[in-house]
């Protein structure tokens, strides 16, 4: 799916996202990805189950408001458990299917929320 937004070039902006890709300003990535307006960090996760403490210390150190989580084509939704770190962070959470989080990405973004996702390019 492509995405077709008013966009700041100097931010990262998800321009297509299918079950195989994400892209970020017109440039493929074929590995889930950790997105913020500034930074793209690939990352060696295809589920939820793969997300852990390293990754959680990277989201609390650029203390977002809200860390959207793109969980592939199915919406799953992550055990509070594994997200109990980020809630004594306050920073919240939203489970959705990987295209959802990326439209959601970009407008929180364009709205300059702070804002990070971590979209997963899984394997169902």
């Amino acid at each position: 799916m492509s995405f077709q937004l008013e966009s700041s070039a100097d931010l990262n902006t998800v321009t297509a996202c299918t079950n195989d890709i994400i892209q970020i300003n017109r440039q493929d990535y074929a590995h889930s990805v950790l997105i913020s307006p500034t930074q793209i960090e690939v990352l060696d996760a295809r589920a939820l189950s793969d997300l852990d403490e390293t990754i959680w210390g990277k989201v609390i150190a650029t203390a977002p408001e809200v860390l959207l989580i793109g969980t592939g084509a199915t919406h799953r939704f992550a055990p509070p458990a594994q997200l109990a770190s980020l809630y004594q962070a306050n920073i919240g959470v939203e489970c959705m299917n990987s295209q959802a989080a990326a439209r959601t990405y970009n407008v929180l973004m364009n709205e300059g929320r702070k804002v990070l996702a971590i979209i997963l390019l899984t394997n169902d």
